[in-house]
């Protein structure tokens, strides 16, 4: 049964053309699936490769208005607002969480991650902002335990719930992979193209691959502020072994997970992005970095390959490990996929977030 009144749901624009990223994915899943709430999107952030200018400025004005405008005139049961902990989105997003906190609006805070989480030394104003959005009875969303604890002990929130991002199943469910790396290895990068993603390890994992002779494909989807940088850095190096889909969704997307074997995402930091738990759904063999959330769902050498201290060496290791140990390859695609149709149940997930929002 539908609830009655109008729930606000931030993130980047939900159109995948103009922007790839795991908030919108989130929202999107969150809209799609959660049919007992009706929800109004309100886009907040920057669409892919927008730049950083007066357009950009004015652009952010009207968003800042048109916000007091709706919290101020509409007629919103609640705000669910998505949050990454990152410079720019805190000083974005937190006057705009404390305007609808003065005009009095239950509010529901999602974070996703950001520099700013995990980070030891945090500044001043900015510590003393976050603790400001978190007082009171808002309820914080985190995705992990261990974000659970670093909000409580760094930012004093009280009313934490801890809610991992869940991701559809359908398709999965009917899906058989074929493991066979022998011939080649199809090698997947998937979200937003940016330094930060730890593209320069894979470049040089690959690049120590392809000296040593290995068969592969390298595949990159997405787009981002490095996007140019990087096609023509993993053009230059691996020439055909190389592959720019570009930004992929739908049918587009599920045939670039059947084709891949192995996922690869050496974040310097994370949540728990959607295109891991996706990948994995469809049995790709994760090797990542132990960020964010990520470290609470890969178990290294059992669903995935964790790489620590020289990821780029770490990563062509393991990959070369996978091609040479068919066992192994088939044993951690199967427990990759299995793990997330056992813990990641889109209608359970629907269930607690609504229990949230009855709650709030």
């Amino acid at each position: 049964m539908k609830n009655t009144g109008t729930i606000l749901i931030t993130s980047p624009s939900l159109k995948t053309e103009e922007n790839v990223s795991g908030i919108s994915s989130v929202a999107n899943f969150i809209i799609k699936n959660n049919n007992e709430q009706h929800y109004r999107h309100f886009e907040l952030g920057r669409k892919d490769n927008e730049k950083r200018n007066l357009l950009w400025f004015f652009r952010l004005l009207g968003k800042t208005v048109n916000w007091m405008y709706v919290i101020t005139f509409k007629k919103i049961r609640l705000v669910h607002f998505n949050l990454a902990l990152s410079k720019a989105s805190v000083i974005r997003d937190v006057p705009l969480i404390l305007f609808a906190k003065l005009a009095q609006k239950k509010m529901i805070i999602h974070l996703h991650g950001g520099d700013y989480l995990t980070k030891s030394q945090v500044p001043a104003w900015m510590s003393g902002l976050l603790k400001k959005i978190f007082s009171g009875k808002t309820q914080v969303i985190v995705l992990s335990s261990m974000e659970a604890s670093l909000i409580e002990k760094r930012y004093n929130a009280k009313n934490v719930k801890i809610l991992p991002n869940c991701v559809d199943l359908a398709d999965t469910k009917i899906f058989t992979r074929n493991n066979d790396v022998k011939t080649i290895v199809n090698i997947l990068f998937i979200g937003r193209i940016t330094v930060e993603k730890g593209l320069d390890y894979i470049a040089d994992a690959l690049n120590n691959l392809q000296q040593q002779q290995l068969s592969f494909k390298f595949y990159m989807a997405g787009t981002g502020p490095d996007e140019k940088l990087y096609i023509e850095k993993f053009t230059k190096m691996l020439g055909n072994r190389f592959e720019f889909r570009g930004i992929v969704s739908g049918n587009d997307k599920v045939n670039l997970y059947k084709l891949c074997n192995i996922f690869l995402l050496p974040s310097l930091f994370e949540g728990l992005p959607m295109s891991l738990l996706e990948s994995m759904s469809y049995g790709l063999i994760p090797i990542v970095t132990p960020v964010g959330s990520i470290k609470e769902v890969i178990v290294n050498g059992k669903n995935g390959i964790i790489v620590n201290d020289n990821p780029a060496i770490e990563i062509a290791n393991a990959i070369k490990l996978l091609v040479n140990d068919e066992i192994l390859t088939k044993q951690l695609s199967e427990n990759a996929a299995g793990y997330i149709q056992q813990n990641y149940n889109p209608g359970k997930y629907i269930g607690e977030l609504n229990k949230i929002y009855n709650a709030a």
